[in-house]
This record gives structure tokens, C-alpha cells and sequence, in this order.
């Protein structure tokens, strides 16, 4: 009779009777001793299928026996074939209760096995990392103060819960590294588990001290970028993998893709990739963890560090979730803090230009104010770091990438500020004088469809370019920049063509306006009223909004057309003084 009794549903009924110390009797019952120990394998499922999220409050009793009984279980199993499985249970793990009940266990058997560790360690953290990855990301489309409420949330409590779990789960084979002659390969097995730790989910939650001062889940970032930094004592040489990274990004494939098993810990890209490093350097730079500097060389030159952190920004604005954009932007603020002020020209890459360009569509794109905000000011610090031509050159790339009349005008108005600013100098740099100008200015005074051109759309630069033209007739009284010899060409490319655009504008809104309001009178009939707004078809909107967004645009036109009267005025004034000059 006693072969007969399947052991594994013996123990599983003792457990679901509430005779837990029958259960863990079992063991040790001479009777069921060797069906035990054969049984083991299918033993580890069961009994961590028993663990709910409430167990441990509910049924603490339970709890405990479940622990008892795996403890048991890791001693008289064959350690190999028990990590198997319980490697295979954290990624069948259906709550953060079965997945931490499993850590302790895993911990022993990994203990045990100090010769083969490195292989099975391996593979428990790669289980580990799955389990993590599996969670959803909360995005709830807050921002600022309004990211305190994330704490509400059920996923970012279970994402804290399992982050909390991780650090006395792996500190003891992190400690047993301290010696000089540390196993390299185990080392680089942490510290990439530790660093994937960092991407997925945790790139999603809030990091800000402001707004997260004493979040567990921040805490626990804290400590892994900390054991990151105690492994490995130089950060700095996971820049060149930041690198290989963006370019393989680009390319879109890794071509290593299917030999990861083959590959060094550091060259596993589900581990080592853009967004875990880019997060991991965020950590490291941004200035919103307190950490020890140890672990960043001071010999490493200023401008490849910045360069290639600002791939790791570059990627982390590429996002369209609050949480890395906030990163990315905390993160490039602190690099361009940390930069020197008029940087030549010479040092300016492809990665500052990819920068401008990423930085202009969050500041147009994103759904967050306060990221764009932000956005808007990273733009004018990081063209103001450098020297004359150097923000010239950036100021024209923007011209170039950005098709946003508001953007456009801002990077009108650094233009202005900086010709302003050199006026102040013993003598004008060449960037502004000359054909330089005069490229600049054919880039400023665009019409893409000339005359008829969408003025209203064009609104924002409109105004910023003619104030700009407007500041230099008045300003450069003695042609140091050229600018009088360009003004035939102002005049006749830009200006009249300006004029004609306003003349039709103001006609073909007028009428829609009068069309509009002799509708008012017209009962019984339907109005059929479009208005082309920004390339927009406006026409299910209230007669009353059709005509405040009217009049909004006639405004602009008499702005315009005011602007454009008084640049005129002083182009001749500018003239006029050219000519009295002469005849002197």
C-alpha cells in the first residue's frame, strides 16, 4: 500500500487541508523518505503553486510550511537537477509571492554549486530578467507632482516589490568577488544582469528626486548602480559598448542576434544594449543619485565622455513615455552643465547635431509640457556652449531638420541673440559677415510656395525673421555684416512676396468671414463654410470658433503686414545712412 501513494499529491492534499505539520513530516517519514527525495522535481511546482500574493497574510502558516518544505527539498535533491527546476519556475511565476519564495532556494543551491556556479548563475539571472521584463509598464500621461500618484499604481507596487527582492538575492556572490582574484567571467555575468536590471521596466518609472525622494523603487536603482560601480571599478569602458550600440540601433539588426550563447556576458545585447546603458549612465550622471567616484577615472577626456552620452540622450528622447524622456533630459542638462563655454567648432560630431535635431522634436512633439519646456531651454544651452561658428552651424542644422514654424523661430531668435552678442566683440567673427549671412538669411526668409505660401501657418517665423532683419538695418548702420548689399534681395525675394501673400490672405479671409456672417441670416439652409487652417480643413467646427480663428488670423496679418511697413522704413534708413557715409 504504501508504494501505491503518489507522494506528490499526498503532500499537496496535507497542504490544502491545513495540516502543515503532517506536511513537513513527510520528509522524514521512513515510509515516504526515498519517494521523496525521487519526487522532488515535481514536489518544487507544487508547492510553489500553493503561494498567492495573500498567502503570507491570510495563511501565514502555509507560508512558512512551503518555505520549510523547499528548504528541505534543496537538501536532499540533486542540486543540479533542483536549480533546473526552480530556474524554470521563476519564469512561470504568476505572482511576485511565488517569484520570491523561489530567490531563497535558488540562492542556496547556487551556493552550493561554487565550481559550476558560473554557467547556472547565469542562467538564474536570465530567468530572473525574463520574470522582470514580464510586468507591464504603467503610462498614465503624468507629469510633474503628478507623478506621485504612479506610486498608486498596481504594476509600479509589483515592479517595487520584486526590485526590493533582488539585492540580498545576489550581494553574497557579489561580495565573494571582492578579492583580487575574482572570477571575470562571473563578474561581467552581475554586473550585465545588473545593468539590464535598469532598462525595461525601470526606465518607466519616475526617478526624479524631487517628485520620488524616498521611493523604494528608487532606493533599490540606487543600490544596483551602486554594485554596478563595486564591480566594476572604470564605468567609463561600457562608452565604447554605448557606441556599438547606437550604430548596430541604426542598422536596426544585430548581426550577433543569434549567437548570444556564444558571446561574452558584456556582448549579449538582451542585457548590454542602448536603453540599459542609456539608463545606467543617466544614473551616473545626471546628478540625481548620490554616488561615490570611485568609479569614474578623471582621465578620460570631457568631450568623449559628453559625445557619446549623448547617444545614450539621443536614444532615451527617442522615447515617447514620460520616464526616459525626463531621463533624457535630466541626463543632457547635466552633461552640457558640466561642458566647457565656447567650445570650438572643430569639436562639434555627428552626435551634437543628432542632439539638436532629437532635442527640437520633443520640444514640438512631446505630450508633455514640462518635457518640452525643458526641451526648448537644453536647445539654446547646449548652441550657446560654443564659439561663434560653432553655433552657427548648429543654428542652420535646425533651420534645416525642423518644419515647425514655432521652432523655427526660436532658432531665428539664437541667431539674433548671438550676432547681438558678437556686435560686442573688437571685431565681427567672419560667421556673420558675407555670403554666411547671406546663407543664413535665404534660410530665414523662406516661402516655401512663395506668395502663396500658408501665412498663417508661417506665422511664427514670419514675425521672428522680419524682427531679426528689422534689429540688423537698425544695428549694423555701418555694413559691417554686408547686410546692405543683401537688401535688394530682401526686398524683392522676400518682401514683395510677403506683401502679395498678405493682400491675398487678408481677401480670401475676409470673405470667408463675411460669408460667415450673412449665414447668420440665411434660415433653413446649410452653411458650408471650410477654412484651410496650417493645412488643415476646418469644417466641423461652431460658427463661432470659425470666426475667432478668423479674426486670430487677420490679426496676424496686420502684425505682419505692420512688421513689414517698418522694416522697410528701416532698410531705407539704413541706405540712406550708407549713402551719407559716402559722400563723406
Amino acid at each position: 500500500m504504501e508504494k501505491s501513494v503518489d507522494i506528490v499529491d499526498f503532500v499537496s492534499t496535507l497542504l490544502d487541508s491545513g495540516k502543515y505539520k503532517e506536511a513537513l513530516s513527510v520528509p522524514n517519514d521512513p515510509k515516504f523518505q526515498e519517494s521523496f527525495k525521487d519526487n522532488c522535481w515535481d514536489l518544487i511546482s507544487v508547492i510553489i503553486r500553493k503561494i498567492e500574493d495573500e498567502t503570507i497574510i491570510i495563511k501565514p502558516s502555509l507560508h512558512g510550511a512551503c518555505e520549510e518544505l523547499l528548504n528541505v527539498i534543496i537538501d536532499k535533491a540533486v542540486p543540479e537537477e533542483a536549480l533546473l527546476e526552480f530556474i524554470e519556475q521563476i519564469e512561470l511565476a504568476k505572482n511576485e509571492a511565488q517569484f520570491g519564495i523561489i530567490l531563497n532556494p535558488l540562492q542556496q543551491l547556487l551556493q552550493k554549486l561554487t565550481a559550476k556556479r558560473g554557467r547556472s548563475l547565469e542562467w538564474c539571472l536570465n530567468s530572473i530578467t525574463t520574470y522582470i521584463e514580464g510586468i507591464p509598464v504603467p503610462e498614465h500621461g503624468l507629469e510633474g507632482k503628478e507623478q506621485l500618484l504612479m506610486d498608486s499604481d498596481p504594476n509600479v507596487r509589483r515592479i517595487s516589490k520584486v526590485y526590493t527582492m533582488l539585492p540580498p538575492f545576489y550581494r553574497p556572490f557579489v561580495k565573494e568577488l571582492d578579492g583580487t582574484d575574482s572570477n571575470i567571467y562571473t563578474k561581467q555575468i552581475i554586473t550585465a544582469f545588473l545593468i539590464s536590471l535598469l532598462g525595461k521596466p525601470l526606465i518607466y518609472i519616475d526617478m526624479d528626486p524631487e517628485t520620488s525622494a524616498k521611493s523604494e523603487i528608487r532606493l533599490c536603482c540606487h543600490t544596483v548602480v551602486q554594485d554596478i560601480c563595486l564591480l566594476e571599478k572604470n564605468i567609463f569602458k561600457f562608452l565604447t559598448y554605448l557606441e556599438i550600440c547606437y550604430k548596430e540601433n541604426k542598422k536596426s539588426k544585430s548581426k550577433k542576434e543569434f549567437e548570444n550563447e556564444e558571446l561574452p556576458p558584456y556582448e549579449h545585447r538582451e542585457k548590454i544594449n542602448l536603453t540599459t546603458l542609456s539608463s545606467f549612465y543617466y544614473a551616473v550622471y545626471s546628478g540625481h543619485f548620490q554616488l561615490s567616484h570611485h568609479s569614474t577615472p578623471s582621465v578620460y577626456n570631457i568631450d568623449y565622455i559628453v559625445n557619446n552620452l549623448f547617444l545614450a540622450v539621443i536614444h532615451l528622447l527617442s522615447f515617447s513615455e514620460h520616464g526616459p524622456l525626463a531621463k533624457g533630459t535630466a541626463l543632457c542638462r547635466a552633461l552640457l552643465d558640466c561642458y566647457p563655454c565656447n567650445v570650438s567648432h572643430n569639436l562639434l560630431s555627428s552626435a551634437h547635431f543628432d542632439l539638436s535635431k532629437c532635442l527640437s522634436t520633443v520640444a514640438i512633439y512631446s505630450t508633455y509640457e514640462c518635457i518640452r519646456k525643458k526641451s526648448v531651454t537644453l536647445i539654446s544651452n547646449h548652441v550657446n556652449k560654443f564659439e561663434y561658428k560653432g553655433r552657427c552651424m548648429l543654428i542652420k542644422h535646425l533651420l534645416g531638420v525642423t518644419n515647425h514654424s514655432g521652432m523655427i523661430g526660436y532658432t531665428i531668435s539664437l541667431y539674433k541673440n548671438s550676432i547681438d552678442e558678437a556686435f560686442k566683440e573688437t571685431a565681427l567673427p567672419d560667421c556673420f559677415k558675407g555670403p554666411h549671412l547671406m546663407n543664413m538669411i535665404q534660410k530665414i526668409c523662406y516661402l516655401p510656395h512663395g506668395a502663396e505660401s500658408d501665412l498663417v501657418e508661417l506665422a511664427d517665423q514670419i514675425i521672428t525673421a522680419l524682427n531679426f532683419l528689422r534689429y540688423l538695418a537698425l544695428k549694423d548702420t555701418e555694413n559691417v555684416t554686408g547686410i546692405r548689399d543683401f537688401f535688394s534681395m530682401i526686398e524683392v525675394d522676400y518682401l514683395d512676396k510677403l506683401r502679395t501673400g498678405l493682400n491675398m490672405s487678408k481677401a480670401h479671409y475676409e470673405v470667408k468671414l463675411k460669408d460667415i456672417e450673412e449665414g447668420k441670416d440665411c434660415t433653413g439652409e446649410t452653411m458650408k463654410v471650410s477654412i484651410n487652417l496650417g493645412g488643415n480643413m476646418l469644417d466641423q467646427i461652431p460658427t463661432q470658433n470659425k470666426k475667432e480663428i478668423i479674426y486670430s488670423a487677420l490679426n496676424a496679418f496686420h502684425l505682419i503686414e505692420g512688421l513689414v511697413a517698418r522694416l522697410s522704413e528701416c532698410i531705407n534708413i539704413n541706405k540712406m545712412s550708407g549713402l551719407s557715409m559716402e559722400s563723406e
